[in-house]
């Protein structure tokens, strides 16, 4: 699933909403108010302009009116920029408290004077979306394993700890008359969820996402378990300063390949000499592959924290809901494809079944 931001430019004629004043002759104002094109509509009587999250929105004037700046309005949460011609509106980000608001244009034609009461608010984010349904990678049985949230790929536009943005899981319903695996938990922190099973399956993990506009979207994530003698290999999860980290020394279990997925977070890439290099600013998340030589494979990861005072890896009491912002960029926003180190291996890898 894609997240997909909507771009638009409101190209809004005057109209006289409820509430608008108009000053001179009525009969010369409703002409010059019809001379309008016809393509830029206003909004209908009781409607609000929604000001675009992501690009910016207008106000424009009929054929022959110019906008008096002077007599412009402001708006919380907007940024309102003003010429002759247009009223541009710019979102500062969504906020559900602000609700509509009322922005006075005043205009001029000749020497007709007339304002217009327009109504506002804000369009709300694109809502998040769970690019991932089934990590491919089995789990041994009894094991606690984590799951780096980055691997779920979510696409949010607006997700941040600050916002109050959360992640949310529970364990896994029953399904029609079997009982799920007995012992299944799972817990979640801010940066992996933590998984645990004691007989092999399949485990389909319910997982919520809240965006800092409170809009949720709801999924699952399937995870295998599978009966396993001591893994021959394995990989360590990071969190704090990745200046200097050497990837070699997350890996145990003697001579191992280590494969650096595409980052599923704008912010962070492996880099061909074994370190990490951080391409941006704010919380991101890395997954790697550790390869043995005879074909056993296990995962670790690495977060970039410059605070990591109270982040758990896992999550020892095993709640249920933790704050979010490690997300994916949407797809507008993304840095251009750059071709991973291993880059070939690691999309083999994603053919090898979970068993």
């Amino acid at each position: 699933m894609t997240s997909t931001h909507r771009r638009r430019r409101g190209a809004l004629a005057l109209a006289a909403l409820a509430g608008a004043l108009l000053v001179g002759s009525p009969l010369t104002a409703s002409a010059a108010l019809a001379a309008a094109p016809a393509h830029a509509a206003a909004p209908a009587p009781g409607d609000a302009i929604e000001v675009s999250y992501s690009d910016v929105s207008e106000i424009r004037p009929g054929e022959g009116w110019l906008i008096d700046c002077s007599g412009v309005g402001t708006l919380d949460g907007i940024a309102v920029t003003c010429a002759d011609d247009s009223v541009t509106l710019v979102s500062a980000g969504f906020d559900p408290a602000l609700g509509t608001q009322t922005l006075t244009v005043p205009q001029v034609f000749g020497s007709l004077r007339i304002s217009v009461d327009y109504r506002v608010r804000l369009e709300p984010p694109p809502a998040p979306e769970v690019g991932v349904d089934r990590i491919d990678l089995p789990i041994a049985v009894g094991e606690q394993a984590l799951l780096p949230i980055s691997a779920l790929a979510i696409t949010c536009a607006a997700c941040t700890a600050e916002g109050g943005a959360t992640i949310h899981v529970e364990t896994p319903p029953p399904v029609g008359k079997s009982a799920v695996p007995s012992g299944v938990a799972v817990g979640v922190s801010a940066t992996h969820i933590a998984v645990r099973g004691t007989i092999p399956g399949d485990v389909a993990i319910p997982v919520t996402i809240t965006d800092d506009a409170g809009q949720s979207v709801s999924g699952e994530v399937t995870v295998t378990f599978v009966d396993s003698p001591a893994r021959t290999v394995g990989g360590l999860h990071v969190i704090g300063d990745v200046d200097g980290l050497d990837m070699v020394e997350q890996v145990w279990g003697g001579d191992a390949t280590i494969v650096c997925s595409t980052p599923q977070s704008v912010g962070l890439r492996c880099m061909a000499d074994g370190g990490v290099e951080r391409t941006g600013e704010g919380p991101a998340q890395l997954l790697f592959r550790v390869v043995a030589d005879d074909g056993r494979f296990s995962w670790g990861s690495v977060t970039a924290a410059d605070d990591v005072d109270g982040v758990a890896l896992a999550a020892p009491s095993w709640e249920s809901e933790a704050p979010l912002s490690l997300v994916s960029a949407p797809v507008e926003e993304e840095q251009a494809q750059e071709a991973a180190p291993l880059a070939g291996l690691a999309r083999l890898l994603e053919g090898i079944p979970a068993s």
